[in-house]
């Protein structure tokens, strides 16, 4: 059968022109009516040798496939329709139009114009694998910039490890993760934290021997990355069996954190499912493992500062005070709920040359190691100034300042208030002991009588040490047998968003329980109330300094 009988001749030169492939087929039985060079090339045939011929016996593979279907849908729609996909049996794809056409003796063809877009799809492929791959590259740094973000807030190893698990669980799909410090000094790979992300396995993983049996322990010593699967855990370390049951770990990756060629901790990244982790999630998971070794070095150094800084400030604080002239003196001292702060703050009791005693009760403006060390300094020039001469409280601070002056250009910035408990013949006589204090820019005193009477010692303040200019003026209080006087900084009565006033009536309201037979378990009583309040969370440091006036020997 030719396709002369069908097609216009002259249509059938310009079908002969062009680029793409043509075919005409009769729409009953799929024969091939019609078809230029180009189409045939795609079945690998000329137009003499398929003019004539079923499309099954041309190209098998067209029976039943989709293209089959297309030319279904196109005889029986009559409109244009257009599909890409593969030529079934070959590795081509190509593009198809295709429309049904009516001739006048009710005889339908079904015309098909295609072309090969087998290279176009392979570079759209190729674009697309680009394009995911960038996508996925951003995806990735944006984490990382996240994760590098919120790393330089923290202060603390918990923070690290905080923040290390949720990037984890987030951007790996994990189960948990743990944060490892290698402590060289006991050969301990210490977990402190894995209870909080894989309950019941805490007492196999806190605490490991270095040269003990584990993927972590051998990532550490070979200083390289592991990523076992649930058949290398338990090929490869069979002992740990009962641990794989109880984290339920089915792919493991330990990262060792190296700083200067020395191993500083570890990071364990576990998934309860089998997974195929990718180079790119691989490469991610070092690159989170060099951010975190950053973050954990700094709050390493910050604990071992903090640790010094608070081992000075303990030194510093008097554990013996003078018990003299039937005064009991009683103190305590607790520090601010955020772990990575010291204070300034201290207290101290002199018994002096001549039988006085001098208490004191200050605060160095800061919250670290240096106000720690500027507190040293006060405490013991204070004491040396106070044992050198018999000065009033207000000239003692005026020599103090001087000697702040002294210390360095950048000045020391601190609140004080000196008492002195002083007694004469008359005094002594009637039972009762004069005060004498003068106040540096700190709280007020509270006096609490034996019958639970508390007063606050209101005198106007003088200027905070390292302020310089002025002098200091003594103030006078006579204090009954039996009366409690409490020295204490500004952590006991200071509140967010309440002025001070506020704070130091509620230690008013608060202080008739000092009045209590025994001062010790009378001042936990009022740090129990502080507490109570929540006031105390995460706040400043507190000191306190109570005096108990007994019956003189």
């Amino acid at each position: 059968m030719s396709s002369a009988g069908a097609v216009d001749p002259l249509l059938l030169r310009a079908w002969q022109e062009v680029s793409e492939g043509t075919i005409v087929l009769d729409a009953q039985q799929w024969r091939v009516e019609h078809v230029n060079a180009v189409g045939a090339a795609i079945y690998g045939l000329t137009p003499s040798e398929m003019v004539g011929l079923l499309l099954s016996d041309v190209f098998p593979a067209a029976v039943g496939s989709d293209f089959h279907a297309e030319l279904r849908r196109t005889r029986a729609e009559g409109g244009l329709v257009t599909w890409t996909g593969p030529v079934p049996g070959t590795d081509r794809w190509i593009a198809v139009r295709a429309q049904r056409v009516d001739g006048t003796d009710d005889r339908r063809t079904v015309l098909c114009s295609f072309r090969d877009v087998t290279a176009e799809r392979a570079l759209g492929i190729e674009r697309d694998a680009l394009l995911q791959s960038l996508q996925r590259s951003l995806e990735h740094t944006t984490r990382l910039l996240r994760l590098s973000e919120a790393l330089t807030t923290t202060r603390t190893v918990s923070d690290v490890a905080a923040v290390v698990a949720e990037a984890a669980r987030d951007g790996f799909a994990a189960a948990y993760a743990a944060l490892s410090i290698v402590d060289h000094e006991r050969r301990l790979l210490r977990t402190p934290f894995t209870g909080r992300y894989a309950p019941g396995a805490q007492e196999y993983w806190q605490d490991l021997p270095l040269d003990g049996v584990g993927p972590g322990l051998l990532a550490l010593r070979d200083g390289q990355p592991r990523f076992d699967d649930e058949t290398s855990l338990r090929t490869r370390f069979p002992e740990l069996a009962q641990r794989w049951d109880v984290s339920q770990a089915r792919f493991v990756a330990t990262v060792p954190l190296l700083a200067g060629g020395r191993s500083v901790g570890l990071l364990t990244v576990v998934w309860r499912e089998d997974v195929d982790l990718p180079e790119s999630q691989r490469a991610m998971l070092i690159a989170l493992a060099s951010y975190t070794t950053q973050a954990l070095q700094r709050a390493l150094l910050l604990a071992e500062r903090t640790a010094t800084a608070r081992t000075l400030q303990n030194s510093m604080l008097t554990t013996d005070l003078p018990q003299a002239g039937g005064l009991e003196l009683v103190a305590r001292y607790v520090p601010a709920h955020t772990e990575e702060q010291v204070g300034g703050d201290w207290y101290d009791g002199v018994l002096l040359p001549d039988g006085t005693t001098l208490l004191v009760i200050g605060d160095v403006a800061g919250h670290d190691i240096t106000a720690a060390a500027e507190m040293g300094q006060l405490r013991i020039a204070l004491r040396a100034l106070a044992v050198d001469r018999d000065d009033p409280p207000a000239l003692l601070l005026d020599r103090l300042e001087a000697v702040v002056d002294s210390f360095r250009t950048d000045a020391i910035l601190a609140s004080c208030l000196v008492a002195r408990v002083e007694q004469d013949a008359d005094a002594r006589a009637a039972g009762v002991r004069t005060v004498r204090w003068a106040n540096a820019g700190h709280p007020p005193p509270v006096l609490v009588l034996d019958d639970g009477t508390a007063r606050v010692l209101d005198a106007d303040p003088d200027l905070l040490l390292g302020v310089g200019g002025g002098h200091r003026t003594d103030h006078v209080v006579d204090v009954p047998l039996g009366a409690t006087l409490l020295l204490y900084t500004d952590g006991l009565v200071e509140r967010r968003a309440e002025d001070l006033d506020a704070g130091i009536e509620w230690l008013r309201s608060k202080a008739s329980g000092l009045a209590g037979p025994d001062l010790p378990t009378a001042l936990d009583g009022l740090l129990a109330e502080l507490s109570a309040t929540g006031a105390d969370a995460g706040g400043d440091d507190v000191a306190l300094l109570a005096v108990r006036f007994h019956a003189q020997p």
